[in-house]
């Protein structure tokens, strides 16, 4: 009797370190993340900073981290690429922070986030979770997912004055036919339409992915209903655990772009790199990447403090 209640604790007590293990990996920081660069005046000024704003996809843990591909394609450029991704973050989220993004002084930005937004309008469930869960004062909807964008671009640009460039989201799921996969094409015409009225500029993620999947082929592909929590707990302790790589997790699921139907493995994260990059260069060519006003009068010594500096 002794020996089977130790062996029960014995588990109980396992799983909790497994899960705070995995809770631990999935939420480290990623590289360069806003709040290193507030902690030295110094670095903020010290060559062109580049922001990438998303959620978990850009965060880079759960996900392909397309952040560390620009850093190693524009290393010779010696720019700064800061990674404010945030796991399970929606539009809302990001308008509540983007004093944190500011802060960084960013010569350049690039936003993509609305795949939780489009996941929690599926269906009244997933929005009730949605709404506990990011803290949202109402339910979200598309209409939600509109505003809370148009106004993050709007503050970003005033605030700012960097170059901006808003990507539309990588599918749900590969199947097109799925509700889900559809759903990404529908807020990734918010994403334009949103983008075309704040003039800023619009990067075709979701597009490019869609030609790169209709090409159909006779994998069998794991159905986006099927990823229950259950298979989300262990594509995490595949990784994390027992240390397999996205791209095999993603070919046990027979994905082309995806891992586990939400988050990329590296050749979805090549397609976002390379998009940027693609509006990085047009930039350079247009009007070299400079650093921004303010830093320019620190370093000519007429601001002490360019994190004080209001724009």
């Amino acid at each position: 009797m002794w020996f089977l209640l130790l062996a029960v604790l014995a588990l109980i007590l396992a799983g909790g370190l497994l899960h705070q293990w995995v809770k631990f990996c999935v939420n480290r920081s990623p590289v360069c993340p806003p709040d290193q660069i507030h902690r030295n005046v110094a670095t903020i000024c010290d060559r062109p900073t580049i922001v990438c704003v998303g959620d978990s996809i850009t965060h880079g843990r759960l996900s392909a981290d397309y952040v560390g591909l620009l850093r190693k394609k524009f290393q010779a450029k010696g720019y700064r690429f800061v990674n404010a991704g945030l796991n399970g973050d929606m539009a809302y989220n990001v308008l509540q922070r983007l004093d944190d993004i500011i802060r960084c002084h960013p010569a350049l930005v690039t936003i993509m986030v609305g795949s939780n937004d489009a996941y929690a309008a599926l269906n009244p469930s997933n929005a009730d979770e949605a709404r506990k869960s990011n803290a949202l004062p109402e339910f979200p909807t598309p209409d939600t997912f509109r505003r809370d964008l148009s106004a993050l671009c709007i503050k970003l640009r005033e605030a700012t004055g960097a170059p901006m460039a808003l990507l539309s989201l990588p599918p749900l799921g590969e199947d097109p036919a799925h509700t889900a996969y559809k759903q990404t094409l529908a807020f990734s015409r918010i994403i334009k339409d949103v983008a075309r009225q704040a003039g800023i500029a619009y990067l075709p993620v979701n597009e490019h992915m869609d030609a790169h999947l209709q090409p159909r082929d006779r994998t069998r592909k794991l159905s986006f209903d099927r990823m229950t929590p259950a298979r989300y707990l262990a594509v995490k302790i595949r990784r994390f655990v027992l240390g397999q790589s996205l791209d095999a997790i993603s070919r046990r699921h027979g994905y082309r772009l995806l891992t586990d139907g939400i988050h990329l493995n590296s050749a979805g994260a090549a397609i976002v790199a390379d998009a940027i990059e693609t509006f990085i260069r047009s930039v350079e060519q247009n009007d070299s990447l400079r650093l921004p006003r303010y830093c320019t009068l620190y370093h000519q010594g007429r601001l002490d403090d360019p994190r004080a500096h209001a724009s």
